[in-house]
């Protein structure tokens, strides 16, 4: 959706600045009225420009030196605030009272207006109407405070006081927000960056933001300005749901890792260790598509019906584990994946290595497995061996038939006298390889 020149010129006409954005926060177009508004972005702003890059000359105008290096968390806040908005808010820019309203558009996307108000009745910022309202704080039940143009408090309930643990005695009349919460905090370090949250929240009318005090206790800040400097913030106590909200963060993110754990179990061989079958298939389907070079070894236990036959499951189980952990120690690259893909069958899959470095791996693979005690699982047993089958080729590559040479190599090897390396080669006949 893009707003019609028409559209951008009646709203021109009404005094009301307009500007458009897509779904991905990028500026689509604007009236001259926002330009009046915020004469920063005369001459810089630009369609596709993201709404970010356009709060940063936003808070360049705004923020004082000390506060510049919290540029980015002014920008961050913004930009959430751009994205939720679903209420008008209020706020001085240039001298001006504004305020700004945000309406979802059905592609996405969000338009943001601008109304002036500075045009109203100065009476409410007259001074004479403050003390009516400080003597009528003592009735609200939130917490309550009103500050002057320079941002002191002039006047607080007793609520304010409780929420912010004051003592009774503790001077509050002439000291920033800033101030009470730094005393707050004046024997602990402060979790969150308070100071930028309250410069911030100083600035917009109606938009919540919160505090986060000692003791894991969190309130929330409300102001509303008047046109002639003086501001009123109430203060509610918010611990009990935010809390809530912490451990409802908490209890999904222990479901998301039980859930990754589960899906890890569930592509995990449970004796080995090592990924199974499902994994496997998966992992062949995706390397396979890739255009990198993809070795694929299939390595087969030799005789391992006797083994089991023999010495018992026991012995051979410990055996499966024990070449499971040998083929895992030969294979270190980070792309590769060991699985064992069905009984004493295993599957070694390597991405991006070329023919020469799988053969390399599969002779350390049947090297090491020499140097096994077998003894140790059983005093009979002198030695086990595997058979390879290896099959190597340039991606993008069919992953089953891939599978179906390695496994036709590795048929070879057994036929061939077992305990060897047979190479599968992409015609007919496959070059033996010397075990």
């Amino acid at each position: 959706m893009k707003l019609s020149r028409y559209l951008l010129d009646s709203l021109d006409a009404l005094g009301i600045g307009v500007c458009e954005y897509d779904e991905q926060m990028r500026a689509l177009c604007w009236n001259q009225t926002f330009l009046q508004l915020f004469p920063e972005d005369e001459g810089e702003i630009y369609v596709g420009e993201p709404y970010g890059d356009n709060l940063v000359r936003f808070y360049q105008r705004r923020l004082s030196p000390e506060e510049m290096p919290e540029i980015a968390r002014h920008v961050a806040e913004g930009v959430t605030r751009h994205e939720n908005q679903t209420q008008p808010f209020e706020f001085i820019h240039n001298g001006r009272k504004l305020r700004a309203s945000s309406l979802r558009a059905p592609d996405g996307g969000r338009v943001r207006l601008w109304q002036r108000l500075d045009v109203e009745s100065h009476a409410e910022t007259a001074p004479e109407l403050v003390l009516p309202v400080m003597d009528a704080l003592r009735f609200i039940p939130d917490g309550a405070s009103i500050l002057d143009a320079k941002e002191r408090v002039i006047a607080a309930n007793n609520a304010f006081r409780r929420l912010y643990d004051l003592p009774k005695g503790t001077p509050v009349v002439g000291r920033t927000l800033d101030e009470i919460i730094a005393w707050c905090w004046r024997e602990a370090s402060p979790a969150g960056a308070w100071r930028a949250a309250i410069s911030n929240g100083l600035r917009y009318d109606g938009v919540p933001f919160e505090i986060e005090l000692p003791g894991q206790r969190w309130l929330r800040l409300i102001a509303r300005h008047s046109t002639g400097g003086v501001s009123f913030f109430t203060h509610a106590d918010i611990t009990a749901a935010k809390r809530q909200q912490m451990e409802l963060l908490e209890a999904q993110e222990a479901l998301r890792r039980a859930n990754v754990a589960l899906a890890e179990l569930a592509e995990t061989d449970g004796l080995t260790g090592l990924a199974n079958h499902r994994r496997f298939v998966a992992r062949l389907a995706d390397a396979s598509a890739r255009p990198e070079p993809l070795s694929l070894l299939m390595i087969d236990v030799d005789h391992f019906k006797t083994i089991n036959d023999r010495f018992g499951h026991l012995v051979g189980d410990a055996c499966l584990k024990a070449i499971a952990g040998v083929i895992a120690a030969q294979v270190t690259s980070a792309s590769a994946l060991v699985a064992r893909v069905g009984g004493e069958e295993f599957g070694v899959l390597l991405g991006d290595t070329p023919i020469e470095a799988a053969e390399e791996a599969a002779t350390a693979i049947r090297r090491a497995l020499r140097r096994v005690p077998w003894r140790l699982l059983h005093g009979e047993l002198t030695g086990v061996t595997v058979s390879i089958g290896l099959c190597a080729g340039e991606g993008p590559l069919d992953g089953t038939g891939l599978h179906a040479r390695a496994d036709e190599a590795l048929y070879a090897a057994k036929r061939n006298g077992r305990d060897r390396i047979e190479l599968a080669s992409p015609p007919a006949a496959s070059r033996r390889v010397a075990g």
